[in-house]
């Protein structure tokens, strides 16, 4: 168990006679004096600037939600301990609200303490601690704390970020997270318990005269069941249900035929016309943001140009006093001379100064900005797309290089959003790429912001490029329309095959279904 090392709360012990487990963040007592008003007061939902606070056992679950929440109950009720438990748990509300992070924070008797991979916990835990004893949860624009809590007692707390360059939580994720969390408590709280009564009883154990193994093979013992015993009669009933059984699921394994998928990651992407950077230096101000529109010359950005500002003021003041000195004498060549030169050298100047400011190279709505104030910018740096309108978005696929040979123009490309529990859309292929790249190439192509969503593995695997056209820029999740954005993380998948189950439980007898 690792533990937070430096504020921690009181010891919290657990009944040696019922090994039930206390409240671990009990709600705090109002004060004897002066009442002053608590958070168990306020509405069931309460939004307010930048954020929301709401009581997750209050919050209804849509029908249209019930279904992907459900189903990773389904599967948390099936896991035999904490570790898998919060391995699955975090996998969900990962993918339910399309966090980039997400921790689940427990209190013990020694502590806070998390069995995520690395053990993180935050720096601060005076939120999480207040979060657990008001059992409401605090969700901001990007990040949110959501207590797991029964009717009782608060079981621990989830902490989940978005990526800041992803759209903030709304409603419908804050209803996401207030169900999962709400209908896995009961689950959790079992495992808490359980959890902590073994850490118990393994401390115990080590100051024992026995092996720990003993002592756990004695407390187990009598919990293995029975062998069946099987009577003459009903053995003379299974045969016939063996054999039927047998020969129905033959059947089935011949004629039912399972797909194969080449199965990948990608992300939404809209065609466009890239503005690209003709000079080096610091970003000093934007003009547009995301979803502006622009006609072609139009200033989008400027780059910081101090140089080049007082360049021109002192090619400009060496322009006049040539001028000067031709008016004041028109006959004298080396002054005729002086005005020529030090015109040349003025329109350099301003060809320098007009350098630094970027101009939108089409007609349209900006897209997917590359840069921000007072960043350092290279030459040659796309800091920009704009999209002409009408324009469909397309899905950027990265499927296993392996696949390829089997991946044809004529197959349809499945995509999934992340995030939202829908019918995936299959999309007409538009480009395969035929040469393989590393995860290296990959965050190139993409970009580095895009390929931190993404989460691009870094196993050495190879990949290729697959290309499908969106019909529309929505999607539809129940009766809810969503609009598709630039960078939106997905999964994608193509059937590249289909053999009968008999040959893909059995691989020795996929050569006689060919």
């Amino acid at each position: 168990m690792k533990t937070e090392t430096g504020s921690k709360p009181q010891p919290l012990p657990v009944s040696a006679a019922t090994g039930s487990k206390p409240n671990l963040m009990p709600a705090p007592a109002p004060p004897a004096t002066t009442p002053a008003p608590v958070l168990e007061q306020a509405p069931a939902f309460m939004a307010f600037a930048g954020g929301a606070a709401f009581d997750p056992n209050q919050v209804p679950l849509p029908l249209e939600l019930a279904p992907a929440v459900y189903g990773w109950v389904r599967r948390l009720a099936l896991q035999a301990d904490l570790a898998s438990a919060d391995r699955l748990l975090r996998d969900a509300v990962a993918e339910l609200t399309s966090s980039l992070h997400v921790i689940i924070i427990y209190a013990g008797p020694d502590g806070f303490y998390s069995l995520g991979p690395d053990g993180e916990l935050p720096k601060d835990t005076q939120p999480v601690l207040a979060v657990g004893k008001a059992r409401r949860a605090l969700v901001g624009p990007h990040s949110g704390l959501i207590p797991i809590a029964t009717a009782t007692e608060t079981i621990a707390v989830i902490q989940l970020i978005r990526n800041t360059r992803q759209p903030v939580f709304v409603g419908a994720d804050h209803i996401t997270m207030a169900a999962i969390a709400r209908e896995s408590a009961a689950v959790l709280h079992h495992l808490v318990v359980q959890h902590l009564q073994g850490q118990l009883e393994h401390a115990a154990d080590k100051k024992s005269l026995y092996r720990p193994e003993a002592l756990d093979y004695h407390r187990k013992k009598g919990s293995e069941g029975v062998v069946t015993e099987l009577s003459p009669t009903w053995i003379r009933r299974a045969y016939p249900v063996l054999i039927g059984a047998i020969i129905v699921a033959m059947i089935f394994g011949i004629v039912v035929r399972v797909p194969t998928y080449s199965t990948g990651f990608g992300m939404i992407h809209y065609p466009g016309t890239p503005v690209v950077t003709l000079a080096q230096g610091s970003l000093e101000h934007l003009y547009v943001q995301a979803g502006d529109l622009v006609k072609t010359g139009d200033v989008v950005a400027k780059l910081s140009s101090p140089k080049e500002d007082a360049d021109y003021e002192q090619f400009l003041a060496d322009a006049e006093n040539a001028r000067q000195q031709y008016l004041f004498d028109d006959q004298d060549e080396q002054a005729r001379k002086s005005v020529k030169s030090a015109s040349i050298a003025l329109a350099h100047a301003k060809a320098a100064v007009d350098q630094r400011y970027i101009h939108a190279t089409a007609d349209g709505r900006v897209s997917d900005i590359h840069g921000n104030e007072n960043e350092a910018i290279n030459a040659g740096t796309t800091l920009m797309t704009i999209v002409k309108p009408g324009t469909m978005p397309e899905e950027l696929a990265f499927l296993p290089a392996s696949d390829r040979p089997r991946i044809k123009m004529e197959m349809k490309l499945q995509v999934g959003i992340d995030g939202f529990n829908k019918k995936r859309p299959k999309l007409p292929i538009t480009e395969i790429s035929n040469d393989a790249f590393g995860a290296a190439d990959v965050r190139r192509q993409v970009g580095q912001a895009a390929a931190d969503t993404l989460k691009i593995p870094n196993d050495g695997a190879s990949y290729i490029r697959v290309k499908g056209t969106f019909e529309t820029d929505t999607f539809m999740v129940g009766k809810r329309e969503f609009q598709l954005h630039e960078g939106m993380s997905t999964k994608a998948e193509i059937q590249i095959e289909s053999k009968p189950f008999f040959a893909s439980i059995f691989p020795l007898f996929e050569k006689y279904f060919d």
